[in-house]
């Protein structure tokens, strides 16, 4: 199954938001945005791939370009919420890595993150 398409309710660490999966191409490119509430739009294009036999999607978010410190980088596992409807709503799950410019310490790199789909 690849991933589903549009929109995905995303928590990361307690920041509520958007993840927006417009496309994956055939090589797993994903083409989307990630959106958190009171901060600009990320592009994901060019940042995110999504291994279907994995079921697993790996992305970048580039909060400053100029700041490589305030970047993060996302990995995530697909699941159904319900495994009896495999096509229904669905589920992504896993870590980010963050550094210094988004408030990350030596000691706590990795935090939380999950998005719902409804199908």
């Amino acid at each position: 199954m690849n991933l589903p398409l549009g929109l995905w309710r995303i928590d990361a660490n307690g920041y509520s938001g958007e993840l927006k999966i417009a496309n994956v191409d055939p090589l797993g490119n994903v083409v989307g945005t990630l959106h958190f509430a009171g901060e600009a739009i990320n592009s994901i294009d060019g940042l995110a791939f999504w291994d279907d036999a994995a079921k697993k999607i790996t992305f970048m978010r580039v909060v400053d370009p100029g700041k490589p410190a305030t970047f993060q980088i996302f990995t995530g596992y697909f699941f159904p919420r319900d495994h009896a409807k495999p096509m229904g709503p669905s589920e992504l799950a896993g870590s980010f890595m963050a550094f210094h410019g988004t408030g990350a310490v030596a000691n706590r790199v990795l935090y939380g993150w999950f998005a719902s789909h409804n199908g």
